[in-house]
């Protein structure tokens, strides 16, 4: 028996094993060093010495096996994997506060009052506050945008108005084209017209709007403006025959209306005192509505809208019973031979649509009154 045996039995019959390692790891650990001693001890009386990879080649490892930790690492790893368990441990314990009990309290309650209360809201600006911010704000449009005018209606919308008037120019412009070429437009007699002379037309077409007096409208102006002082002098006379045969659709209606509103006993007198604003044709709309397979014996197979501006001054003379004058009486006016005086006239500005059914010799009629929009 060698001397390192007699040393390696004597350390298991005492129970002795290397620091740090289990009993069961300590004889493996043994083991190992015993056939190493004695293979060393072999291979040193044949070859000498041993190198580490000799020694590892007769005791079949290779170089893809784990290696082998030392004892003292694995004790290490241990000793820091039970501190990282005591670590997790302490971590799960409520934690414990080093202020002062009282400033803890006091922090608490604070936190529970500002959960209680409810979010303030912002204060909600005076009547005078907003209109000074769109004051400033019309302000810096101003001098940012120098061409438009603030103060008017938005950008976005006086654009979309725009181009509705353009198209309705447009829609206007065709209307008329198609009276020219039927030879219907009121009191215009073209006739056979070269052709050359065609293109002129699309030049006079776009002068719907026109109030001079060479334009193709001049004469249905004058016309509008005939219809519309008899229709006020029929109102004032009482004349419902006239105001039927003048009206037509929701106008009559509303026509009749008034003529039932006028208070018996009363006489009244309408006159037309001047024009503010020529007579003006703002859009004109023409189309087919004589469906008959034969041509009309008269006129043509179109309907005729015209929305007409009137911008007049007018007088309403109303008298009672006695022939008394019960009307405002105009500035510096006297009396007439048969008794009357002379009311202070008005500013009347109405837009009336007029219609016509060219099959038909009847007069010029009024359909509907529209309403200018203020923005």
């Amino acid at each position: 028996m060698s001397a390192y045996r007699a040393y390696a039995l004597g350390l298991r019959c005492s129970g002795y094993t290397p620091i740090g390692l289990p009993p069961c790891q300590a004889t493996r650990y043994l083991s190992s060093r015993r056939t190493y001693a004695t293979e060393s001890a072999l291979a040193s009386k044949t070859k000498g010495a041993p190198s580490a990879k000799a020694t590892h080649r007769a005791t079949s490892v290779s170089s893809a096996s784990p290696k082998r930790t030392p004892a003292k690492v694995e004790g290490r790893a241990a000793g820091h994997q039970g501190q990282n368990q005591a670590a997790a441990e302490v971590k799960t314990l409520p934690q414990r506060s080093t202020s002062k009990a009282g400033h803890t309290h006091a922090s608490a309650s604070t936190v529970q009052e500002t959960a209680s209360k409810p979010p303030t809201k912002p204060a909600e600006k005076t009547l005078e506050e907003k209109q000074l911010e769109e004051l400033e704000a019309l302000q810096y449009f101003g001098q940012v945008m120098k061409s438009s005018d603030p103060y008017g209606q938005p950008i976005p919308q006086s654009l979309g108005q725009f181009w509705k008037n353009r198209l309705n120019d447009a829609k206007s412009a065709m209307s008329l084209l198609y009276l020219a070429a039927d030879n219907v437009i009121p009191g215009v007699h073209l006739g056979r017209t070269p052709w050359y002379k065609y293109f002129g037309w699309l030049w006079k077409a776009f002068k719907v709007k026109s109030t001079k007096d060479n334009t193709w409208l001049a004469p249905f102006r004058r016309i509008a403006l005939e219809t519309y002082v008899e229709l006020n002098t029929s109102l004032a006379n009482r004349d419902s025959k006239t105001l039927r045969a003048l009206t037509t659709s929701e106008y009559q209606s509303e026509i009749l209306r008034r003529l039932k509103k006028q208070p018996h006993g009363l006489h009244f007198k309408w006159n037309l005192e001047r024009e503010v604003s020529p007579t003006q044709v703002l859009s004109l709309r023409v189309v087919q509505y004589y469906m008959a397979k034969e041509e009309p014996k008269f006129g043509s197979r179109y309907l005729v809208h015209a929305l007409v501006k009137f911008d007049t001054e007018q007088s309403l003379e109303i008298y009672g019973p006695r022939g008394e004058a019960l009307h405002e009486v105009a500035e510096g006016a006297v009396k007439r031979p048969n008794g009357t005086i002379a009311a202070k006239p008005k500013r009347v500005t109405e837009y009336l649509i007029l219609e016509k059914r060219l099959w038909y010799d009847t007069p010029w009629i009024f359909r509907e009154q529209m309403w200018e929009t203020k923005n």
